[in-house]
């Protein structure tokens, strides 16, 4: 069982509750420098030490340039100074997330279920941070949203309120739209996108594919639900109130948009997920499993990601990604016949509306 909170700065990242032996507390550190790894064992530390439970720590160093021989001398100069019964409680490992998953260095727990649940909540903790900060990739993604959503246009000052940017970010965002012929360089009234052509909308989703974190899942068995019924049964879990923030994207929301799409059977479930939490796929499909290797099919799709619907849409039709999210999902699954289409039908119904 894992417990999670990314606003409460006296927990750790991750709470693995273990009935059959000590708990494991993760926390999750991106840094390159010695110092940061440092008090990322220190709050481990404080945070094992209080828990009501018998617990042991693992602090992981996400992505870093600092070495496994350089950790494991770190780790060995840090039990040096703590007590001799806390300092075998406390472990420090790599992960790598940049091409395939592994984790590097000894652990306490090494059942599938934890480092499954240890995967998730390293993507969770990327998406969460990432989250904190607005790019200029978010910013249009927003505008170009709000446009295919057939809304009228909004002032560069409207637009840094919807997104939270800096004016900074916003008018570099509107520079690259101008680079490749969407808007003009007024800066003064509302923001047109006359020039928003399919073309350049399927550069755009390709950017904003980029931008999203992938997680695939796989059923092992090879008899699992198809796409639309494990659709159906993420309906039923949103209206339980559960995966609040996940909205059914790719072919099937695709088709939602335009039921007439001349499209391919879905090959799979994709799910944008607006707030990082994934923790609903143990009730969608407990016999799903994360797969790391893009070969192998997948059953289903998370892109974790900032939210680009306007909030008009989203009130509307909760449980339906954005344009956006749907185009670069075709894009990413190699259907560029039906993505092309689809990006054409998107900007002939904007163009009515406008």
């Amino acid at each position: 069982m894992v417990g999670r909170n990314f606003t409460d700065d006296s927990l750790v990242d991750m709470h693995w509750s273990n009935p059959a032996g000590p708990d494991v507390l993760v926390e999750i550190r991106r840094t390159h420098t010695a110092r940061d790894l440092r008090e990322g064992l220190l709050a481990l530390t404080y945070a094992v030490q209080s828990t009501s439970r018998p617990s042991t720590g693992v602090c992981v160093i996400v992505d870093s340039r600092l070495s496994s021989t350089r950790l494991a001398d770190e780790l060995e100069r840090f039990r040096s100074i703590v007590r001799p019964e806390m300092a075998q409680r406390i472990f420090l490992v790599r992960a790598e997330t940049q091409r395939v998953f592994f984790v590097d260095g000894q652990l306490p727990e090494h059942s599938d279920r934890f480092m499954h649940a240890l995967q998730v909540a390293i993507h969770e903790e990327a998406t969460a941070t990432g989250a904190k900060r607005v790019t200029r990739q978010q910013v249009k993604a927003v505008l170009v949203e709000r446009w295919l959503s057939g809304l009228a246009p909004v002032t560069l000052a409207e637009l840094r309120r919807l997104t939270g940017s800096s004016y900074q970010t916003a008018s570099a965002a509107l520079g690259e739209l101008e680079s490749l012929g969407v808007v003009t360089g007024e800066r003064d009234g509302p923001i047109l996108l006359h020039g928003l052509r399919p073309i350049a909308l399927m550069k755009l989703s390709e950017e904003h594919s980029l931008a999203r974190k992938l997680v695939r899942y796989t059923d092992p068995t090879g008899e699992g639900r198809m796409p639309s019924a494990l659709a159906a049964r993420l309906l039923s879990l949103r209206q339980k109130g559960v995966a609040g923030k996940a909205a059914i994207s790719g072919v099937l929301g695709a088709t939602r948009y335009f039921p007439d799409l001349d499209i391919t059977a879905a090959p799979r479930l994709d799910v944008s997920v607006y707030d990082g939490d994934v923790r609903f796929m143990s009730k969608l499909d407990a016999g799903l499993l994360v797969v790391d290797d893009s070969r192998r099919r997948a059953t289903v799709a998370l892109h974790l990601q900032r939210d680009c619907r306007p909030d008009e849409s989203a009130a509307q039709e909760p449980d339906l990604a954005a344009r956006l999210d749907c185009l670069a999902d075709l894009e990413q699954m190699g259907l560029q016949a039906e993505a092309r289409d689809f990006a054409h039908q998107l900007c002939e119904a904007a163009r009515r509306t406008h």
